[in-house]
């Protein structure tokens, strides 16, 4: 099984069938980017976030690839479970946003700390309320997908 992992260390609210994480209060800096390269398929993933092209970020994967959200707690398997889970996402948070701020490749393992931002729609009180969540994640590649 190839995965790629996001792990966050962060407070997460419970709603009804979604979480949503909110670390960052309003105003706080966040860390700066460093100026190391980023891995061709971190740059394609962040892309295919930043375009809100949830085909496009599942052609990163393989046939058997897992996208697995921790912060979530969701595990979506294969390209087609990739892809409903970027839709879902961008449906819920349309103006997602990935900011990069290091990535490195080293053989069939990629890694990339990045912050996730974006204002969710609906969800009651917490609806119209932008955030920032500090992310690492880490991808096993195989073939140079995810």
């Amino acid at each position: 099984m190839i995965t790629l992992r996001t792990l966050t260390a962060l407070t997460i609210l419970a709603l009804p069938s979604l979480s949503l994480a909110l670390p960052y209060p309003t105003g706080a800096t966040l860390p700066a980017a460093t100026g190391r390269p980023v891995p061709a398929i971190v740059q394609k993933w962040a892309d295919a976030w930043n375009h809100a092209d949830a085909a496009g970020m599942a052609k990163l994967f393989t046939s058997d690839g897992v996208y697995q959200d921790f912060a979530f707690q969701a595990k979506n398997t294969g390209q087609d479970g990739v892809a409903g889970w970027v839709a879902l996402t961008l449906k819920s948070i349309p103006d997602s946003h990935a900011t990069l701020l290091d990535a490195f490749q080293i053989g069939d393992r990629a890694a990339v700390q990045w912050v996730f931002s974006g204002t969710p729609v609906g969800f009651g009180d917490l609806g119209g309320k932008s955030f920032s969540v500090p992310v690492t994640s880490v991808f096993q590649l195989k073939g140079g997908k995810i």
